[in-house]
């Protein structure tokens, strides 16, 4: 080969060489842009999923506070119905004890202090 041929087979080799590290800087720019969109894209995923069981425990402890409701609800209104028929019952004993004439004296001075005070 004569020297001009080696002076164009060089010159080739560098533009070759050049172009090659060009292909490959952009190959790489690629790759890393893929991979921050797929970790964005992970990290978006893991959110939701993490978002999602925060909603999931938010819903359990709704359920479990309204089951305790419940439960506190009923209690008050069986107390409420206890102390209801408890005073009916007592009511009615009143109302015979007044219907006989020395007890009934008596309970008419009962209420009448009872209002009094």
């Amino acid at each position: 080969m004569d020297r001009q041929q080696v002076d164009y087979v060089e010159r080739e080799n560098a533009f070759l060489r050049e172009q090659l590290q060009a292909l490959t800087d952009q190959i790489e720019a690629v790759r890393q842009e893929v991979l921050e969109e797929g970790a964005k894209h992970i990290r978006g995923k893991e959110n939701t999923i993490q978002k999602m069981k925060d909603l999931e425990r938010e819903v359990r402890q709704a359920k479990a506070n309204a089951d305790k409701w419940r439960k506190e609800t009923a209690s008050e209104k069986a107390k409420r119905e206890t102390t209801e028929a408890e005073v009916e019952r007592l009511t009615q004993i009143i109302e015979r004890a007044k219907a006989i004439p020395v007890a009934g004296k008596l309970v008419a001075k009962i209420e009448r202090e009872g209002q009094s005070s």
